[in-house]
């Protein structure tokens, strides 16, 4: 996983915890300095995944949806199989 995706992960965590996602709280998650974040946090606002404040970040939904996403699935689920969508 990439650090942007790192960064995405961490935000959707303290957001789960209502925590406020500031840029140290995100760099300590993900164990970047506050230099690496602020840049990933750039390269996110212009995907439009999150919204910068002067003293924190927050998700856009779509950055939520991606962020929840990336989660990996939970043990014991089971994707259905796909049926074919060929006429009988």
């Amino acid at each position: 996983m990439n650090f942007d995706g790192k960064v995405l992960r961490a935000m959707l965590r303290l957001a789960r915890s209502r925590q406020m996602a500031s840029f140290e709280a995100v760099a300590v998650r993900v164990g970047g300095t506050l230099r690496d974040v602020r840049v990933s946090a750039r390269r996110l606002r212009a995907a439009g995944l999150l919204e910068m404040r002067p003293d924190a970040l927050r998700l856009t939904m779509a950055g939520f949806a991606v962020a929840v996403a990336m989660l990996p699935a939970k043990a014991g689920t089971r994707v259905p199989p796909r049926r074919s969508s060929r006429a009988a």
